[in-house]
């Protein structure tokens, strides 16, 4: 049994969550005793040495033939597992989100994208015709100095963000609300995707359903993998509403649209714009003032070139 095998007999253990499994991987690292040899302990061993409740261990030896099964099935459709202590795990999320952040990361596409430079994008369902633009315009200009754009894959302004920056010949990050397996590709994005400009994350089970809980969970992991996030609009509450405030939490530069006279669908962008959102300014002609955003990038990244942003047409 290899380590992605042994993790997905946590994950498949009934009562046995993320938050455990983020836990166990700690106290194991500090062991220095491979999770392999912990699935493989006996149930009485689990119980006594790490606190398990006896069902919840019973339930991580019943787990080994599933977890196999669905280890084959990661395989078949590419799909590569990341756990909090491999190589490849985000350092950016381990840093903002500490204690929280997902244990586990299915992936799918190409991983060095998180090695880039990265802006979330966030934003009503329903924005507003005018919302939309301005979304898809900016994903495109930070497209086209090779920062990663980072959003939920939800219909309204992240599908419009993702598809702004793979037409623009940039590079995208889907983080899902469901499990990987649910993933599937809509028509506005199908023709720009190629095996280098896209990655897609899920921190939950593959056949997990989308859930408004997994989706405010989702939210936090899109703060945590960007440098930097921009709220389009948001209403006074709401999934947007509670990726802008974690945005703040977590003390992300968060740049949000000040729209001269608000539509119906952006009611809560004074909210943010009052504690301390940097204000996204829209010229008469509609494109929108990115300089302040390239100077939190350039702090970051110390690339000169992306000064060239407030010279961008």
């Amino acid at each position: 049994m290899n380590r992605e095998t042994s993790l997905l007999q946590l994950l498949l253990a009934r009562g046995f969550g993320a938050k455990s499994i983020g836990r166990l991987l700690k106290r194991l690292s500090n062991e220095q005793r491979p999770i392999e040899d912990f699935v493989s302990s006996s149930s009485e061993e689990i119980v006594q040495k790490y606190g398990v409740k006896p069902d919840i261990a019973q339930s991580i030896s019943d787990a080994k033939d599933s977890a196999q099964e669905l280890s084959d099935r990661l395989y078949e459709n590419e799909v590569q597992l990341i756990d909090i202590a491999h190589d490849l795990y985000p350092e950016n999320l381990i840093k903002s989100l500490n204690d929280n952040a997902p244990p586990l990361l299915f992936t799918k596409g190409n991983i060095s994208l998180l090695e880039k430079k990265a802006v979330g994008f966030c934003g009503s369902r329903r924005s507003s015709e005018r919302g939309i633009e301005i979304a898809q315009e900016c994903a495109k200009i930070l497209s086209q100095y090779d920062i990663n754009i980072v959003s939920g894959y939800a219909f309204g302004v992240d599908v419009a963000t993702h598809s702004a920056a793979l037409e623009a010949g940039g590079a995208t990050t889907f983080v899902l609300a469901d499990g990987i397996f649910k993933f599937s590709v809509k028509s506005v994005i199908q023709e720009y995707l190629d095996d280098d400009n896209y990655l897609i994350i899920s921190e939950f089970p593959p056949e997990l359903p989308w859930t408004s809980h997994n989706a405010m969970l989702r939210n936090s992991t899109i703060c945590g993998l960007s440098d930097a996030v921009i709220l389009i609009e948001s209403g006074l509450d709401g999934g947007t509403f509670a990726a802008g405030k974690k945005a703040l939490e977590l003390q992300k530069p968060l740049f949000v649209v000040d729209y001269s006279k608000p539509p119906e669908t952006a009611q809560g962008n004074e909210y943010f714009l009052k504690r301390g959102a940097y204000p996204l300014k829209i010229s008469e002609s509609g494109m929108p003032d990115l300089q302040k955003v390239t100077e939190v990038m350039d702090k970051k990244q110390n690339h000169s070139t992306l000064s060239l942003f407030s010279q961008s047409n």
